[in-house]
This record gives C-alpha cells, sequence and structure tokens, in this order.
C-alpha cells in the first residue's frame, strides 16, 4: 500500500493506513470478541463507523472503536445527559458480591487519540458496573495525566453519573507516553464485596500496580464488564468534542488468573 511507517509504529503494529476492516456491517450487529461474558451487547448510535474487527499488517486482530460527536445512543438516555459512547457491556452479567472474578484487556491508543484537557471531560477506557441505580465501581479513564482508575466509595451508593461522589482511590497506572502507539495488557483480580473481605489487584503489562483490601462494592446487585470508548461532560469540550480511536484485543474474563492470561 507503500504506507511509510516509523520505527516505533513498525513495533507496535500502528501503520493505520494499512489496517484493515474484517467487519462491514451496522455497529450493533457486530459481535464482541471478548470471551468469558454471559452476553455482551453493544450500546452504540448505530453508525457503521462505530464498531469494527479489524486486522494490523503483521496479521493479528484487534477490536476497533470510533466515538464521533454525537454517537449517544438512545437507549441509554445520553444524548439528553451530556454523554456520548460506544461500549460493549455483559448484559447478562450474574457476578455479585461473594464472587472473585479475573479481568484481562489489551489497549492499544493511537498517536492521534485526542489527549484530554485538564477539566475536559475524561475518556472511560474499561469499567466494572453494577446494575441497579448505583453507579461504576471501577472506572479506568485516560485523563491529561494518563491512564487511571477511579474507585468509587464502596460505602456509599453513587447513583446520580452527572453529580458523581468524591473519588475514593485515584490510581495512576501509566502515563501517555508509555501508552500512546502500544499495546499495553492490564490484567485485574476483584472479590467483590461489601466486607473486609474484598479485594482488588491490578497488573499493568505484568507488572503490579495497585493493590487494594476492603470493601468493593456497596450494594447486592450484579455486576459487569463494558469496554470501548465513553465520555461524560461534552459540554466541557466547548463544542463538538473530537472523534476518538481506541483498539482492544483479548479481552476476557475468568475466575481464575489462567483463564485470562
Amino acid at each position: 500500500m507503500g504506507v511509510e511507517c516509523s520505527a516505533l509504529q513498525r513495533i507496535a503494529v500502528l501503520c493505520l493506513a494499512a489496517v484493515a476492516a474484517l467487519g462491514t456491517a451496522p455497529a450493533e450487529a457486530q459481535r464482541s470478541q471478548g470471551d468469558g461474558f454471559a452476553r455482551m451487547e453493544l450500546q452504540s448510535a448505530g453508525g457503521r463507523h462505530a464498531y469494527a474487527r479489524v486486522r494490523f499488517p503483521d496479521g493479528t486482530e484487534a477490536e476497533r472503536f470510533i466515538l464521533r460527536p454525537g454517537d449517544c445512543p438512545a437507549s441509554t438516555g445520553d444524548c439528553r445527559a451530556d454523554r456520548e459512547r460506544v461500549e460493549f457491556f455483559d448484559s447478562r452479567s450474574r457476578i455479585g458480591p461473594g464472587d472473585e472474578v479475573w479481568y484481562a484487556w489489551s489497549l492499544l491508543v493511537p498517536g492521534d487519540f485526542p489527549r484530554p484537557a485538564r477539566g475536559g471531560p475524561p475518556y472511560t477506557l474499561g469499567q466494572v458496573h453494577q446494575f441497579g441505580t448505583s453507579g461504576p465501581e471501577l472506572l479506568f479513564t485516560y485523563q491529561a495525566d494518563g491512564y487511571l482508575l477511579k474507585m468509587t466509595d464502596p460505602t456509599r451508593p453513587d447513583d446520580d453519573p452527572m453529580r458523581p461522589l468524591p473519588d475514593f482511590r485515584l490510581v495512576d497506572l501509566a502515563t501517555p507516553a508509555q501508552m500512546t502507539g502500544r499495546w499495553t495488557r492490564v490484567m485485574m483480580q476483584a472479590k467483590w464485596s461489601r466486607g473486609g473481605d474484598g479485594l482488588i489487584r491490578v497488573w499493568i503489562n505484568g507488572r503490579p500496580a495497585w493493590r487494594y483490601d476492603g470493601p468493593t462494592t456497596n450494594a447486592n446487585d450484579p455486576l459487569y464488564f463494558k469496554y470501548g470508548i465513553y465520555r461524560a461532560f461534552v459540554s466541557r469540550c466547548g463544542g463538538p468534542c473530537p472523534e476518538a480511536t481506541v483498539y482492544y484485543r483479548d479481552v476476557r474474563q475468568g475466575r481464575t488468573r489462567e483463564e485470562v492470561e
């Protein structure tokens, strides 16, 4: 194709002009490549651009998500609530308090991914949410400082996503320089509990990044995993937010570490 790539791009398999889309069906008709989930469903405004399976020049495959201004699914009420998204979520998850679960995913943030301004809308690239009225337990967000893990207070209901409680924990996982143009592997162990036996362990590229012991959920509702791109408070962009593209591969959920490695 005559595509010129820098050394870093060749290593990261990131000659984006040469990425071939494997699926051309509307986004909502596409199926998640995630493994170990009950049933993944796509929350999307329905554009063909939103989701596709792609192949990189080295033959490896990935899932590509593209979020454009106005991509707010009618089913989520996002257009009325200052939010945009294209995300898969495990719609039939029955994971709840008392369960120990392992999660893993590889994430590639391209060099042209919009770096959020301070005070602007962060990009959520992975989260654990719960059914019911309370909000997410964990958000993996891409902000001006890089990839961060945000944990909500596991002892207080957080039932208004546009008026979230103060962060209970905010953990730096990787800087933009460490992530841009290369695959980042995230692995997490979670024991979901409303008591002191709960725990969370996070590894980035095989190295321990964070550990926490204590309550991990504030309700008895089932919890489910989501991945793709989500941004809230889009009005902070001062106009249409920029288009954003991100890639995932090897998204897995299991009961043991071996099931997700």
